[in-house]
């Protein structure tokens, strides 16, 4: 871990935010600091049916989900999510700035009795 599900409304696919957004995440991640790349997983969805606000068909959204193990101070994950959310929030603004967008970004820690792993990565692998 950690792991980040990107979800975000049909209408926005052709934006260049959206198209470039996974790997804006991923590079918050990594300068955070505190996870280690070979867990870096980043999931983008399109969603093809959704209702946003009011249904207006122009409104559309973009949902950042992250899971990380648990055992982190609270203060290191505060200051991740804070970086995270500036990084990605700011890599939004200007598709914000000329369409309707609602984003939402949530951290959830996964208590490490509920997690299980299978990653061979680390040792293949030039840093970490």
């Amino acid at each position: 871990m950690p792991h980040a599900w990107i979800e975000y409304s049909a209408n926005l696919a052709d934006e260049s935010e959206i198209k470039s957004f996974g790997e804006c995440v991923y590079n918050a991640m990594v300068e955070t600091g505190i996870f280690p790349v070979a867990g870096i997983r980043v999931r983008i969805l399109q969603i093809d049916q959704s209702l946003v606000g009011d249904k207006d068909p122009r409104n559309g959204f973009v949902h950042l989900q992250l899971c990380v193990g648990e055992g982190r101070k609270n203060e290191v994950l505060t200051t991740a999510s804070d970086l995270l959310f500036e990084r990605t929030s700011l890599h939004l603004k200007p598709l914000a700035n000329r369409a309707r967008l609602a984003y939402a970004m949530i951290l959830q820690e996964i208590p490490g009795a509920y997690s299980y792993k299978m990653n061979n990565l680390h040792k293949h692998l030039t840093h970490d």
